[in-house]
């Protein structure tokens, strides 16, 4: 058997620029990797072609998800892919705005091109990437990275912030990310808003260094959400969370993605730790870890 694990991430501020005439929206956001919470695939090599999905979780479609997709993807490229089974056991879980199912396509993605004794380039390997979803382009690298587009455009950036300890909350309700854009789009009254100002207080251009790209000091991370307008008024417990990270002691507090997951960024360990252990009697899946680094 292998197992191939997949980790997820949390969006560092999300701007919503507007909707294009093809109803996707134009975003800037800082997307940061995290291992945990994670999924893993279970795969079984078979004779033959193809690829059948289990999953003990309810609502995952066998027969369409993000990884037959990914699946159909590198074979239309490659000319072919082996015959397997796999079996999903889903620790991310799904509507909490961590691209469990995007990390999961990468992930297996990343393997097949392994196997190949001449394997995609990293342009070909993305194609297939897109035609999953947006998000997937990200987990092949798996690097904080300043993501523009629909999500498409990945630009990894240098990590010059002091130390981080993240708090992460999944609160075990499902947002949809499709109504949270539309419910967006209505309170700003139309498809074409006037796009409010790009998340330039995530990253300060030096000349020179990465690219101009580099991440500045926590105090100054510009962490809005434009999707908490959309999502907080109809789950104010979410609302709640991000205001009891404040009393908790956090420097920053937010919703990841179109939510549910919140999360606290805070300077000191003990601090972080003393959080978690607050937050873990409510809530079941709490998770506390130094950005960058491995989950504590």
């Amino acid at each position: 058997m292998i197992r191939l694990r997949a980790g997820c991430k949390v969006n560092l501020g999300l701007r919503v620029l507007g909707r294009r005439p093809d109803g996707y929206h134009e975003l800037d956001s800082l997307f940061w990797p995290l291992r945990y919470p994670r999924d893993e695939l279970r795969i079984r090599l078979r004779p033959g072609s193809g690829i059948t999905v289990r999953c003990a979780v309810p609502g995952i479609d066998p027969a369409r998800n993000t990884l037959t997709k990914a699946h159909a993807a590198f074979a239309a490229l490659a000319g072919g892919a082996p015959g397997f089974d796999v079996e999903l056991v889903k620790r991310i879980p799904s509507g909490a705005g961590l691209g469990g199912g995007s990390s999961d396509a990468a992930a297996l993605l990343l393997w097949l091109n392994s196997l190949l004794a001449e394997p995609l380039s990293p342009a070909e390997l993305t194609r297939a990437a897109l035609a999953v979803g947006a998000d997937v382009p990200f987990f092949l690298q798996s690097r904080p990275s300043r993501v523009t587009g629909i999500g498409e455009v990945v630009e990894p950036v240098a990590v010059s912030a002091p130390p981080l300890f993240l708090v992460l909350v999944c609160p075990g309700i499902h947002v949809s990310t499709a109504e949270a854009f539309a419910r967006l789009d209505e309170l700003r009254g139309g498809n074409t808003p006037p796009p409010p100002a790009p998340c330039q207080n995530n990253l300060t251009n030096t000349a020179g260094a990465d690219n101009g790209n580099r991440l500045i000091g926590a105090a100054r991370l510009d962490l809005e959400n434009d999707l908490e307008g959309a999502v907080f008024p109809r789950h104010p417990q979410l609302a709640g969370l991000k205001a009891e990270f404040g009393r908790l002691g956090a420097l920053k507090a937010g919703m990841t993605g179109s939510g549910s997951s919140v999360f606290g960024l805070f300077a000191a360990e003990a601090t972080a730790r003393s959080a978690a252990a607050r937050l873990r009697g409510p809530y079941p899946r709490v998770y506390c870890q130094a950005l960058g680094t491995a989950g504590m």
